[in-house]
């Protein structure tokens, strides 16, 4: 990935994590690391008891399709992978858990986005 895609990619999650936030979670991990397989941001949301994973797809533009369509099956496994390790190694079985997709679209400028929070994308 280049240096400019991982800036857009950060700026993205900054995004996201402000946005969570603001919306009642609790973040508890970013960038979270298990053998080569990474979820942007682990949150917590108290009122329905739930730890969210959440993946965060930043664009400046469809061409490629939605930021969201950039989730392939194999991100998919990685990400459920990763997950199953944090819950068990962090013993939380018995809360409630979900897979999130924050896509985030960006117009030329920088400083106007659309961001749209996909809840139990998968």
């Amino acid at each position: 990935m280049g240096h400019y895609n991982r800036k857009i990619g950060s700026y993205g999650e900054a995004l996201a994590e402000s946005y969570l936030k603001n919306m009642g979670y609790q973040i508890l991990e970013k960038n979270f690391m298990c053998y080569h397989k990474e979820i942007d941001i682990i949150a917590y949301l108290p009122k329905n008891n739930c730890i969210c994973f959440v993946e965060v797809k930043s664009r400046f533009s469809n061409k490629y399709g939605n930021p969201s369509e950039a989730v392939t099956y194999k991100k998919i496994i990685n990400l459920s992978s990763a997950a199953k390790f944090y819950i068990s190694k962090n013993k939380l079985e018995k809360y409630n858990f979900r897979f999130d997709i924050i896509e985030i679209m960006f117009n030329n400028m920088d400083t106007d986005y659309n961001l749209q929070h996909i809840k139990n994308a998968f």
